[in-house]
C-alpha cells in the first residue's frame, strides 16, 4: 500500500513538473522572449493589419488609390497669350441714350447697331457738395459717353426700335478695343467700346421725359462720333 502511494506521488510530481516547463521559442516567440531593447523578431512571425484581410480584399485596397487617382481629371484654368489669365472684362452700366442707333453692315455680311449711352451728371439737380471747389463740381458733374455696339442682330433691330435719345437703358457687355485706320487721315485708332455680344443684356429701364431727365443738348453731343 505505501509503494503505491510513492509511485502516485512521483507520478503526479513528475507531471507538475512537465507542465510547467516553457514552451520553445520558436512556437511562441512573444510570450517566452524576454525583454530586451537587443531582441529582434522576424517580420514574417508577427501579422499586419493587412493579414485580417483575404488576398481579393488586399488586392483591392491597394488599387483603389491608383483607380481614384486615375477618376480625378486634370482641370486646368485657360491660360491667354505670355501667361495672362483670362481674368474678367466686363462692363455694367446704366445711362441715357445719346444719339439715335445707326446700323453699320459689315464685311461679313452681319449687321451692327451702335449706339453711344451717357452716365454722369446727366440730372437736373446738379447742386454743389459743401466744400466742393468748382473744379471738382465740374469733374463729377460732366457725362462720360460710352461707345455700344450691339452684334445680334435681333436684339439691335429692337434697340433701333425703341432706344430713343434720352431713353435709360442698362447695359452689360463685354469691354473691348477697336484698332482701325482711319480714311482720311490713316491714323491708327483705338476706340474702346461695350460689346453686347450673346451672352450681354440690354435692359429697358425708362422712357425720356420731362420730368425725370432730358434729351442731351447738341452741345453735349458734340465731338460724339461712331
Amino acid at each position: 500500500m505505501a509503494t503505491s502511494m510513492a509511485a502516485l506521488s512521483r507520478r503526479l510530481s513528475r507531471a507538475l513538473i512537465s507542465n510547467s516547463k516553457p514552451k520553445p521559442t520558436h512556437l511562441n516567440p512573444l510570450v517566452s522572449a524576454p525583454f530586451s531593447t537587443t531582441t529582434t523578431i522576424d517580420d514574417s512571425d508577427l501579422e499586419g493589419p493587412d493579414s485580417f484581410l483575404s488576398d481579393s480584399e488586399s488586392v483591392s485596397s491597394q488599387s483603389s488609390p491608383s483607380n481614384k487617382s486615375n477618376q480625378k481629371r486634370a482641370f486646368q484654368d485657360p491660360v491667354l497669350e505670355n501667361g495672362v489669365d483670362a481674368g474678367v472684362y466686363k462692363a455694367v452700366i446704366v445711362g441715357r441714350v445719346g444719339q439715335k442707333p445707326v446700323q453699320k453692315q459689315l464685311k461679313n455680311g452681319l449687321t451692327l447697331t451702335m449706339l453711344s449711352v451717357g452716365t454722369g451728371g446727366i440730372r437736373n439737380n446738379r447742386r454743389p457738395l459743401e466744400n466742393e471747389s468748382p473744379r471738382e463740381y465740374a469733374e463729377r458733374s460732366a457725362i462720360q459717353w460710352h461707345r455700344v455696339c450691339v452684334y445680334p442682330e435681333r436684339l439691335g433691330a429692337i434697340v433701333m426700335k425703341n432706344a430713343v435719345p434720352g431713353s435709360i437703358l442698362y447695359l452689360d457687355g463685354n469691354l473691348e478695343t477697336k484698332i482701325f485706320t482711319d480714311p482720311i487721315s490713316g491714323i491708327v485708332r483705338r476706340i474702346r467700346e461695350i460689346s453686347i455680344r450673346q451672352n450681354g443684356r440690354v435692359v429697358f429701364l425708362g422712357e425720356a421725359q420731362a420730368g425725370d431727365g432730358r434729351v442731351p443738348t447738341q452741345a453735349e453731343l458734340r465731338g460724339l462720333v461712331y
